[in-house]
């Protein structure tokens, strides 16, 4: 009996968990991430600290770089986001836009070195995919692939804010 008790609590546990992550997830889109830079525990613009030595954050605001004679994403071009630190090493992505439509996203830095290799290799085009069907940077994370998703979310709203400006 007690086995018993102990492993329904277990499992209610843990499905409210699974739950409370899923509505998580889905009432916070990776286009409305706020990226920090500085220290660990240096206070966000939200008013929250910073704690998470391991979650990504941004670097510096480069604020993008387009092609020259682009005016922004009717005009279309090719928009850099910005680097976005993760645990693993940094990611950056280019979105090129034709018409106001995202038509292609070049990854230029990767995390690298052992198994983020391997994890980049599936993740990075699942998340190209995800983006151009999306048309923005509200995507799911790959699953085993958090930082660079992440990551990559961050850095391809960077460049698509680049491109409305």
């Amino acid at each position: 009996m007690r086995k018993t008790t102990m492993a329904l609590l277990a499992t209610s546990a843990g499905l409210a968990l699974v739950i409370g992550a899923k509505v998580e997830s889905a009432t916070s889109p990776h286009s409305a991430l706020v990226a920090t830079s500085g220290p660990p525990g240096a206070q966000s613009p939200a008013g929250g600290s910073s704690t998470n030595p391991g979650a990504p954050t941004a670097a510096a605001p480069s604020g993008g770089t387009s092609t020259p004679g682009s005016a922004g994403a009717s005009a279309g071009g090719r928009f850099t986001g910005s680097v976005v630190d993760t645990r693993y090493g940094p990611v950056q992505v280019q979105a090129v836009l034709t018409a106001g439509k995202i038509t292609d996203i070049t990854v230029l830095q990767q995390t690298t070195g052992g198994h983020s290799s391997q994890i980049d290799s599936y993740a990075l085009p699942q998340l190209k995919a995800e983006a151009l069907q999306a048309q923005s940077a509200n995507i799911d994370v790959v699953s085993g692939a958090t930082y660079t998703s992440d990551g990559y979310a961050q850095s391809l709203q960077a460049a698509l804010d680049a491109a409305h400006r």
